[in-house]
């Protein structure tokens, strides 16, 4: 398929596979005739999961380690350990930020009428607590 048509299979603009394909993420054939790039399902998929990959806060060298995994490359495992250890503590804290965050809101939601108080929702982003947790 050809770049535009592979861009809107994998859901990007057509520069992000140039880029990908700049950073070797991507190696597209070349049709013979025209010069013009090719990409099959496996490049729309590999665009799609560096695109996902990102997304979900991995850097751009995280994903080349994955990439060289899923192609049985050698990967120094302290590496790979190190960026699986460092992106659970990420998302552990995440999760906590969003569980207080969906309580306050809970809070909120539960409490009918909201009148003047603390803001539960604030004290959850800033890690603190309302001076007055109970709205009213």
């Amino acid at each position: 398929m050809n770049s535009a048509d592979a861009a809107r299979a994998a859901d990007v603009p057509p520069s992000t596979l140039r880029y990908y394909e700049r950073r070797g993420f991507l190696t597209p054939a070349r049709d013979p005739h025209s010069g013009y790039r090719r990409y099959t399902e496996a490049d729309v998929r590999r665009v799609r999961f560096v695109r996902r990959a990102g997304e979900l806060g991995f850097g751009m060298g995280d994903v080349a380690a994955f990439l060289a995994l899923a192609r049985g490359g050698a990967v120094p495992g302290a590496r790979l350990r190190a960026v699986v250890d460092a992106k659970l503590d990420d998302l552990d804290a995440r999760i906590a930020d969003l569980t207080r965050m969906r309580t306050a809101l809970a809070a909120v939601a539960d409490a009918g009428e909201v009148g003047a108080c603390a803001c539960p929702v604030e004290a959850a982003l800033v890690g603190g607590a309302a001076e007055d947790p109970v709205v009213r």
